[in-house]
């Protein structure tokens, strides 16, 4: 079957039963038979809150005064991968703000760190050059994420005034050139997002074969422009994403790190994550960011992840495995 526009658009609207029978009990058994069931979970470390960008849906915006910026040192990285490592996990999340006055060798210097502890690594730092994503690829680099937010240019470059959608995607693409493993997805419900485009965000994300997919809904954060006038995003929405990319996407990770509507806990969310792994998510991560500075991380409201304990408390329930 092919999964073009029109029948995405089908399945994004048509009524639950139809799409539970038709795609979500799809997704889900391909989750267990293309992926065996398992479930990819990592340690998500706060690398920076700083950030030179004022997207005006991001609570790490430079205008947001109200958060104490921070930015981890080498000792803080590298104590943080140790307890990946301990935790039993293999693979570590590094993200944060666009922040230009962490060094090309630092980032060099995390990287020796994360395989001297067999950790495969990700990097979620912003825009780089080609060159850069090629120096970090030769230095053990496994994952790029960058996410595109939407395919529609026109939303995309009224929400983010310091880069354009075309550097965006030129950057993506560089990614892809030299190599690196991507990450990159779509939020659900920005400002002025219509059917057309979300039906678009899930064909670019065929599109551009990302590795990993951390697709979320968009959760108003304080202290951001977009937060005044615009409403948690739509998580049936989401939810019918995620199995549709699933199915389009078979070995591609994707996030089920997800909340209910309008949930106060977050990604934390038990019955969200639970949700997202049914409609085929497989992807979760245990925050390693150290305790005091978590709270300054809001790049949404309330961001939150489960402990390992409950995660593997929602595994064995669904009966997936972590890995």
């Amino acid at each position: 079957m092919k999964y073009d526009y029109d029948l995405i658009a089908h399945y994004l609207k048509v009524d639950r039963d139809t799409f539970n029978r038709e795609i979500k009990d799809k997704a889900f058994g391909v989750l267990n038979n293309e992926t065996k069931s398992q479930v990819y979970t990592g340690g998500l470390l706060a690398l920076t809150n700083i950030c030179v960008n004022n997207c005006h849906y991001c609570g790490l915006n430079r205008e947001n005064g109200t958060i104490n910026r921070f930015t981890l040192n080498d000792d803080q990285v590298k104590s943080s991968m140790k307890i990946v490592k301990e935790m039993g996990l293999k693979r570590i999340l590094l993200i944060g703000g666009e922040n230009p006055k962490i060094s090309l060798n630092s980032y060099l210097k995390y990287i020796e760190e994360a395989k001297k502890n067999d950790l495969e690594i990700n990097l979620a730092m912003g825009v780089f050059s080609k060159k850069e994503y090629k120096i970090l690829k030769e230095a053990g680099l496994d994952y790029y994420t960058i996410k595109f937010e939407i395919s529609n240019p026109k939303i995309f470059n009224s929400c983010n005034p310091d880069i354009t959608f075309e550097e965006r995607m030129k950057a993506i693409y560089e990614v892809k050139e030299v190599g690196l493993k991507l990450g990159t997805g779509s939020i659900v419900g920005l400002k002025n997002q219509s059917f057309k485009d979300l039906v678009n965000d899930i064909l670019l994300t065929k599109e551009l074969e990302a590795d990993w997919v951390p697709i979320v809904p968009y959760i108003p954060a304080k202290n951001t422009i977009m937060a005044k006038d615009t409403p948690f995003g739509d998580v049936d929405i989401l939810l019918r994403s995620i199995s549709l990319l699933r199915i389009l996407l078979p070995n591609s990770q994707i996030t089920a790190g997800q909340p209910t509507q309008n949930s106060t806990l977050g990604f934390a969310d038990k019955e969200g994550n639970m949700d997202a792994m049914r409609h085929g998510a497989n992807k979760l991560f245990v925050e390693v960011t150290p305790f005091a500075l978590q709270k300054d991380f809001e790049i949404t409201q309330g961001r939150k992840l489960l402990q390992l304990q409950k995660i593997d408390e929602m595994l064995d329930a669904l009966n997936l495995k972590r890995v």
